[in-house]
């Protein structure tokens, strides 16, 4: 907005130079009118620099911006033991199978409220909520032209959750795959994030938009160590996946591992 703010105000400027007939103020107008639309161009391909990897958002805000979009933002956590990946099984019976430890992201009602009902964005029920998945970011954005306020909110990390281990905590210790008494917090890092397109959703009836942040587990100590590697005992809910099983979305023992695991394996 600000560079083209910036670019209509040198532009009026420049048409205004053709009509004076003074040569002084001329000079001085057109100066000032160019380092604004000089200005208003460097704004705009900084913004394009900045969204180099929202292409495919931007084409379809253009294209359909007024169409729904389902949107999901979650967390995944790549734990590495001995060059394999912990992955866990869902239950789910839509589709079942094994993936990262992790979640969706919550979100604060109350204080959304106002930028929610602004941005007409309203939970997802595609898939029943119930207590545990109510103020998951799987929501339905009514006309994605607000799809970058929406990630841009997100980004800003105000009234959202921002700790990834209550998922860790739901996942592994509270069934009691891991100790209580070891992982009463754990360290971990900042990885990077996977943001998908705007794709055609293979399940729902509505185009949807994937974005997930990653981060590592980092154990602390030689207990937590043993720990994460006696989940092997765990073999129906816990399975240890390399890197080659992940990409071809199964175990070497035939079991079936989600599409969206290779997002915790490293890029290169």
């Amino acid at each position: 907005m600000k560079g083209i703010i910036s670019f209509s105000i040198g532009l009026i400027g420049l048409i205004i130079c053709f009509f004076l007939v003074d040569a002084e103020p001329k000079a001085t107008i057109f100066k000032i009118a160019l380092g604004f639309v000089v200005g208003g161009i460097i704004e705009f391909i900084v913004y394009i620099i900045e969204n180099r990897n929202r292409w495919n958002i931007l084409k379809t805000l253009i294209l359909m911006r007024n169409k729904p979009v389902r949107v999901t933002i979650a967390y995944l956590f790549r734990i590495e033991m001995n060059g394999k990946y912990i992955l866990i099984k869902r239950h789910k019976k839509d589709n079942p199978g094994y993936q990262p430890i992790g979640g969706a992201y919550k979100y604060l009602k109350e204080e959304n409220r106002e930028l929610f009902d602004k941005l007409g964005v309203e939970p997802c029920h595609f898939v029943p909520r119930d207590e545990d998945t109510e103020h998951d970011l799987r929501v339905i954005v009514n006309k994605r032209k607000n799809l970058v306020k929406l990630l841009r909110w997100f980004e800003s990390r105000k009234n959202r959750e921002l700790d990834p281990y209550r998922e860790f905590y739901e996942e592994l210790v509270e069934p009691g795959f891991l100790s209580k008494n070891v992982f009463k917090h754990i360290k971990y890092i900042f990885i990077g994030k996977h943001l998908e397109g705007v794709l055609k959703s293979p399940v729902y009836p509505i185009d949807e938009l994937r974005y997930a942040e990653i981060f590592e587990l980092r154990t602390e100590d030689d207990a937590q160590k043993k720990e994460i590697m006696n989940l092997l005992k765990f073999q129906d809910e816990i399975l240890f996946a390399t890197p080659d099983e992940i990409r071809k979305k199964a175990s070497h023992d035939g079991k079936v591992i989600l599409s969206h695991s290779f997002k915790i394996l490293p890029l290169c």
